[in-house]
């Protein structure tokens, strides 16, 4: 296989299961390796059963070992063929698809994902292994998804406000590398109960200002250190997730933040994010805030 990667170069990872989603998550991860100059790895994973106490695990027999090997090796050859002078390489894991893709991805620069997997039942294999994914990966982790289409007006950005830095910053360098504006929404509702009559028009004011104020403030760093990128910011009271959901049918890529968490909630993604991932119209850019 090609070897012109970088030296030291991060990679771009992809996880593969031969869908029409898989094909689709390894050529956008070619695309995005070859642009960022970074050698590309396929990784396949086997379902290993979990071992029963007292007994040996149970290993891949000999053709399944086989099977796999020669998916990521096909997978590999398309990926040059596609991108002839990038660094590729293919690995099989084993063990449950998540931690093998998790694990494969350790230091990498992204994490590429399809939205759905095998058989095209939304939650099965790469669909579930995404939504996996993206409550624990310590990487960017981009999904495809949406229908294949020619391009897009925007990067669409999902910001709730005080640590958001590496999302903003990840959207404003898609952009960059595009050429395109960055679509910034923060979407919030109404702070409480506010009696049968409503807000009234002041606090109406007072509020949107408040909120319009924190997405500025959000987006000041990244507005100074892409001075050439156009931004178009919207602080909206509505319901976060269904704003970007229906704000994503316009853009290339959405970019949305997942805090990390403590505790019973640490491998929580959140409403937004989790309704951005299953139902946004374009490819979804997961970055884990830390």
């Amino acid at each position: 296989m090609a070897d012109t990667g970088a030296v030291g170069t991060p990679p771009v990872v992809v996880g593969i299961d031969g869908s029409e989603h898989g094909d689709r998550a390894l050529a956008r991860a070619a695309e995005e390796a070859t642009r960022a100059g970074a050698p590309l790895r396929v990784v396949h994973a086997i379902r290993v059963p979990m071992a029963t106490p007292g007994f040996e695990p149970v290993e891949p027999n000999e053709d399944t070992r086989r099977a796999a090997e020669e998916l990521v090796r096909d997978a590999a050859a398309a990926a040059l063929r596609r991108c002839p002078n990038l660094s590729v390489d293919a690995r099989v894991g084993y063990g449950l698809p998540g931690d093998a893709l998790l694990a494969a991805a350790e230091g990498a620069m992204l994490l590429v994902a399809g939205s759905r997997g095998r058989g095209g039942f939304g939650g099965l294999l790469l669909g579930s292994v995404s939504r996996y994914l993206a409550a624990r990966t310590e990487c960017p982790l981009l999904i495809v998804r949406g229908e294949p289409r020619a391009g897009g007006a925007d990067v669409l950005l999902g910001v709730q406000g005080d640590g958001d830095g590496r999302a903003v910053s990840a959207a404003f360098e898609a952009a960059r590398d595009r050429g395109l504006p960055v679509h910034a929404v923060h979407a919030w509702s109404w702070p409480g109960y506010a009696g049968l009559a409503g807000p009234s028009e002041a606090d109406m004011r007072a509020v949107a200002e408040v909120h319009a104020t924190a997405l500025e403030q959000a987006l000041t760093a990244a507005r100074e250190r892409f001075p050439d990128v156009e931004v178009r910011a919207d602080s909206v009271m509505a319901d976060a997730a269904a704003t970007l959901v229906e704000a994503s049918a316009g853009s290339v890529l959405a970019v949305v933040g997942v805090r990390r968490r403590r505790g019973p909630l640490r491998h929580w993604v959140g409403h937004v994010a989790t309704t951005t991932i299953e139902h946004a119209r374009c490819p979804v850019l997961v970055v884990p805030q830390h």
